[in-house]
């Protein structure tokens, strides 16, 4: 393998909530039947998550494994039994082929068992159980496979489950959060995943045989099974994708795309037909829900599309995350970031040293905590906003090294960040924002604006209807319903 592809492919991931019972798995068969059908579309690669809520229920058998709940164990295992067995039973309307199928998922599920046995052994032992927990993890994805290529072999499609994890990665580390020491990410090697990925898929491709293959999971050099972390299912596609050099990625979800704000506070919000890759990312970290940050990482250097789509909506086209594209000013989408704190640090010497405030976010990073957004600095006075679980340990770490320094706190607050481009060019868009919520007597904690994007710090409490009003004011007005006055003198008679 020389690690180029000779055929143009695309990336299709699935996410859970697609590929969450049998009837919806059926149709991620035609989304991917229909795909191969459209002349201008590249040959598709799948990329699947685990079933909805397997990936938790496998983490409560690792639970239950570790902490000698036998029975709890077993009944976790019987009910995950029963939902990939009744899938198989549904999925494949071919008699001989669901029978193939069905044993397969047997030999599948006997595999999870045994590494249940293996993490039991481990805990009572008082291993490291990190990497046996990762094990169990896996077999969500490996299970989810096998039942989308039955399913689209069932529709006369040339499908194969890549039954090897494509993805190479070095050693995970634990989450220090976590109570539980579940493998949170382990950093996927370009090199080795790429060498890796044209090793099994390409073979594939080259035969149109369409591959079906586990996101989430992958493989350390030596052979120790990985996860990616939590929401690292769109992250492992991108990664596959920039393996493969891919000319798109599709993320299928249950949502239409990247809307102008959350549907489900502003009623008017909006389907974004394009976002730069800046824009989506800082969208994400601002609490918008549909890409996880690390998603673009692998592709973004590549110049490779993104686009979010809706599998229970194909016929529309959803969101495309790219290089930047046309100019525009001002706001573009909106969100907020809930449950953040202020935290001020400020010295009674006016003429304090400028790098203090290098200490100050080497000590927060020491806390585990990644400032949310930087809001005021100056020789002597430095606010910043973290997540509000982080709060305790970040100020008890900054009282105990910043000698004389003043450390104060607020908390319940929210970000609403306006994310756009051209800012500083369009004037008026800060002054607006702030109109807004002037207009709605929202008060404003602190604020900032930059190229791509205005920063509103507010209260908790407020930060729903401050995104309607900034919604409002700044992106699409609402239009009121205007009532002619001669029907209105009619009704009344």
């Amino acid at each position: 393998m020389n690690g180029v592809m000779k055929h143009a492919v695309s990336v299709l991931k699935f996410g859970g909530t697609s590929v969450g019972n049998a009837e919806r798995i059926r149709h991620v068969a035609a989304v991917i039947a229909q795909t191969l059908k459209e002349p201008d579309v590249a040959f598709p690669v799948i990329v699947v998550s685990a079933m909805a809520g397997v990936t938790d229920q496998l983490l409560k058998i690792a639970r239950s494994a570790c902490s000698n709940e036998h029975m709890a164990c077993e009944h976790e295992l019987k009910g995950l039994r029963g939902k990939h067995l009744e899938a198989a039973g549904k999925v494949v309307h071919n008699r001989e082929r669901r029978s193939e199928l069905v044993h397969i998922i047997e030999e599948t599920l006997s595999g999870l068992e045994q590494d249940v046995v293996r993490l039991r052994v481990a805990a009572e032992q008082e291993q490291d159980v990190s990497l046996v927990t990762a094990a169990v993890a896996a077999w969500g994805e490996r299970l989810s496979v096998l039942l989308v290529a039955a399913a689209l072999c069932d529709l006369g499609i040339e499908a194969e489950a890549v039954r090897r994890e494509v993805i190479i990665t070095g050693h995970p580390h634990l989450d220090p959060s976590s109570t539980f020491g579940i493998v949170t990410g382990a950093d996927p090697l370009p090199i080795e995943t790429r060498a890796n990925a044209h090793e099994l898929v390409e073979p594939l491709v080259e035969r149109a045989i369409v591959p079906v293959v586990a996101g989430f999971i992958g493989r350390t050099p030596d052979g120790f099974v990985t996860t990616l972390g939590r929401n690292g299912s769109d992250y492992s596609a991108t990664v596959i994708g920039a393996a493969l050099d891919c000319v798109e990625v599709t993320i299928y979800t249950d949502v239409d795309g990247v809307l102008t704000a959350d549907p489900r506070q502003v009623a008017n919000a909006r389907l974004l037909a394009r976002l730069s890759y800046a824009e989506a990312a800082r969208l994400s970290w601002f609490g918008a829900k549909v890409l996880h940050p690390r998603t673009l990482i692998p592709i973004a250097p590549r110049n490779i599309p993104v686009r979010v789509r809706n599998t229970f909506r194909p016929h529309i086209r959803g969101t495309v995350i790219g290089p930047v594209g046309e100019a525009q000013s001002g706001a573009g989408a909106i969100t907020v970031r809930r449950k953040l704190a202020l935290i001020t640090v400020e010295s009674a010497d006016m003429f304090g040293a400028p790098e203090n405030a290098g200490q100050v976010f080497a000590l927060a990073a020491r806390a585990g905590a990644a400032p949310v957004a930087i809001c005021s600095s100056s020789g002597h006075h430095l606010s910043f906003i973290v997540e509000e679980r982080m709060v305790e340990s970040v100020t008890a770490l900054l009282q105990h090294d910043m000698g004389a320094w003043v450390v104060r706190t607020r908390r319940d607050l929210a970000v609403c960040a306006c994310i756009g481009s051209g800012f500083t060019v369009d004037t008026m868009s800060p002054a607006r924002a702030t109109s807004a919520l002037a207009r709605e007597r929202i008060p404003i904690i602190t604020q900032g604006a930059s190229e791509q994007g205005i920063i509103l710090v507010v209260e908790d409490r407020d930060s729903e209807r401050a995104l309607r009003s900034l919604h409002r004011d700044l992106i699409a007005p609402v239009i009121p319903l205007i009532r002619h006055p001669v029907h209105e003198k009619r009704r009344e008679a």
